[in-house]
């Protein structure tokens, strides 16, 4: 499935077909049983907050987040008959007037900016979307919210980009990324997607994490003979049991022990990445090149 700018490469029935298919997620009926999930959307998010304290600050965090639009995609083809490209959002193009951005056109885009004090989100396609989940996986809904503000998007320009396609190595280059240009997406947007659990449930998420896809497969291209496998980076941030945000326990939890299969705290192409059933557990060697295989795409 070809990924194309959001911006400037999809025509208005291309736009309005893929933002459809999300749709059709939030109106779908849950089918894994996870927790508190009462359509697809929700389970899709509850993947993400599951394991947010171990696929961030790690060496599986440009790897997760590619298998992640992975399971995105295949809900979209399978479940809702999408076939058309998947977009992801040229940030830099948007710098310093990111509410002017055509991705936020409230008619054939993803909506504007949020209202009163909550932030919610009340026009375009999304408008009055609840989400329920929380960070420790209890549900109590709240709305889609949004403060867009062009000083934490500041962050997103080319020269940062460009800082970080110039690192040689992937560790530099994986860190580089999930600072300034990642930290900006998630800022500049705010409100739901400046929660690092909860910001899926925003789907200007997927626009966000398939142009940070796109730079790392921008790094790959340019020395394919080694980038192809370059991974490396610590595995967690804390072992099962991590007390973050959630409280006590909180991730996958002793169910999942053992499911980097890393065998010891580095990175490795045989790093197990796992969507609660939603698409099969593939490793990280899995997704390394997205042209072939598991992921099966190609960037315009």
């Amino acid at each position: 499935m070809l990924r194309l700018d959001a911006r400037t490469n999809l025509t208005a029935t291309e736009k309005l077909e893929y933002l459809n298919a999300d749709l059709c997620l939030m109106s779908s009926p849950p089918k894994n049983g996870l927790p508190g999930a009462k359509n697809r959307w929700d389970e899709l998010q509850y993947v993400h907050i599951a394991q947010t304290n171990y696929v961030h600050g790690v060496g599986a965090f440009l790897p997760f987040h590619r298998y992640y639009m992975k399971v995105h995609e295949h809900l979209l083809k399978v479940e809702c008959n999408y076939t058309g490209p998947l977009p992801y959002w040229d940030e830099p193009a948007d710098v310093g007037k990111i509410s002017e951005s055509p991705v936020f056109d409230k008619d054939i885009g993803f909506g504007g900016d949020g209202t009163g004090a909550d932030g919610c989100v009340t026009n375009g396609p999304f408008a009055n979307l609840t989400l329920r989940l929380q960070v420790d996986l209890t549900t109590n809904e709240y709305c889609l919210s949004r403060y867009l503000n062009d000083r934490a998007f500041s962050q997103a320009t080319k020269a940062n980009v460009d800082a970080c396609m110039a690192k040689e190595k992937f560790i530099d280059m994986w860190n580089c990324l999930e600072g300034r240009p990642h930290g900006a997406g998630h800022g500049g947007v705010s409100g739901t997607m400046v929660n690092p659990f909860t910001s899926p449930g925003d789907p200007i998420f997927f626009l966000h994490h398939g142009y940070l896809d796109k730079l790392w497969w921008d790094w790959q291209s340019g020395n394919l003979s080694t980038r192809l496998t370059a991974i490396g980076g610590n595995n967690t941030q804390g072992g099962p049991g991590f007390s973050g945000p959630g409280g006590p326990g909180f991730g996958p939890g002793p169910a999942f022990t053992d499911y980097f299969n890393d065998g010891g705290n580095t990175t490795t192409l045989n790093h197990t990445l796992w969507s609660a059933g939603l698409m099969e557990n593939v490793t990280i060697a899995d997704v390394m090149d997205p042209r072939d295989g598991f992921v099966c795409t190609e960037y315009f």
